[in-house]
């Protein structure tokens, strides 16, 4: 039966061992950096996903050998690509690097990235079924919506088990289901993504109260549009939103307070500014002082410990964004549909 629901295969069986690595290498591309673990491992590389677009969700299964994924800093600004994506890992294992800890996670783990976040992963040979929501239909029913990454729902538990099984129920239907039929599906996974995760500790970041979410959800957007503004701080947030300043201090103080929430997101704007190809005209300066740096010496300290490079050297450094007109991918191993799916998510 033909699928009703837009499918995407990438499919290397066709190719030569050789070459069958750095097929998957261009078309994962799109949104990761992957690498082998080993010399030689290329000779006995294999690889295979599927993807449905699910509303406006991807759905994919993917089996491959071990590989090494990354998102840095560079990536995320540069392809501005603003998901999440949840994985219940059928097969194999998951290594993450998350700040200064490490993750393991085994088989049968349902875990959550944040792809507007960094990612170190390094995978054995795995079988998963993943699925990347955009940030806008996820996050407002999330009790910590910037502490994803890392997080992992215990399998065994009634909602751990309630999401693996309507992941893997709604890959296996994907072929059969109408427009319709998916529109609403989603909507039910979305809900319970949120109701699983919503029980777990956070990995790291947000206020771990759920009746202060509205609140802190709140103050984050009225930061985040205000960036811009050299006095924006405790004072003006506190008046501006009307609650007192030991309230925003509480609010903050899991994620190391107001002020170090107000200079990351600075930060990541000014490094989507210095590798944007749009902005390549401004000097580092104007674009420090467009996001409320008023010292250029303390912007480029900052700036380099949080990125590790200095803004000059970051410029430097991006390289040009991703054609979306690139020529198909060879032909033996399916289409790249997928990509274009990530791409306009959201």
């Amino acid at each position: 039966m033909a699928a009703k629901l837009p499918v995407s295969l990438f499919d290397a069986a066709d190719l030569p061992s050789p070459e069958r690595f750095a097929a998957w290498r261009e078309s994962i591309g799109v949104f990761l950096d992957v690498s082998l673990l080993r010399p030689g491992d290329e000779e006995r590389y294999d690889c295979w996903a599927e993807s449905y677009l699910v509303d406006d969700l991807v759905l994919s299964r993917c089996a491959a050998n071990a590989q090494k994924f990354d998102r840095r800093p560079l990536r995320v600004a540069q392809d501005s690509i603003d998901h999440y994506m949840i994985q219940l890992l059928v097969e194999g294992t998951i290594d993450m690097a998350l700040a200064r800890r490490s993750l393991s996670f085994p088989s049968g783990q349902l875990i959550a990235f944040d792809l507007a976040d960094t990612m170190d992963t390094v995978n054995s040979d795995f079988d998963l079924v993943s699925v990347i929501i955009p940030r806008r239909r996820l996050a407002p029913l999330l009790a910590r919506p910037d502490s994803l990454n890392g997080a992992a729902v215990d399998p065994l538990s009634g909602t751990g088990r309630l999401l693996a099984a309507c992941l893997a129920s709604l890959y296996q239907s994907a072929p059969q289901l109408s427009t319709a039929e998916a529109s609403a599906a989603a909507v039910a996974l979305i809900d319970l993504i949120a109701l699983a995760f919503n029980g777990v500790d956070p990995a790291g970041g947000d206020v771990p109260v759920a009746a202060g979410r509205a609140e802190l959800l709140r103050v984050q957007n009225f930061v985040k549009a205000h960036l811009a503004a050299p006095t924006l701080g405790p004072d003006m947030i506190a008046a501006a939103l009307g609650i007192s300043r030991a309230r925003l201090y509480r609010l903050f103080a899991p994620i190391g307070g107001i002020a170090e929430y107000v200079r990351e997101q600075r930060l990541r704007r000014c490094l989507g500014d210095l590798v944007s190809a749009k902005q390549a005209h401004r000097q580092v300066a104007e674009i420090a002082y467009a996001w409320g740096f008023s010292d250029p010496t303390h912007f480029a300290r900052a700036f380099k410990q949080r990125f590790g490079r200095t803004p000059s050297e970051v410029r430097r450094a991006a390289p040009p964004l991703a054609r979306r007109d690139r020529p198909s991918l060879d032909p033996r191993v399916g289409d790249r549909l997928h990509e274009e799916w990530l791409a306009g998510l959201g």
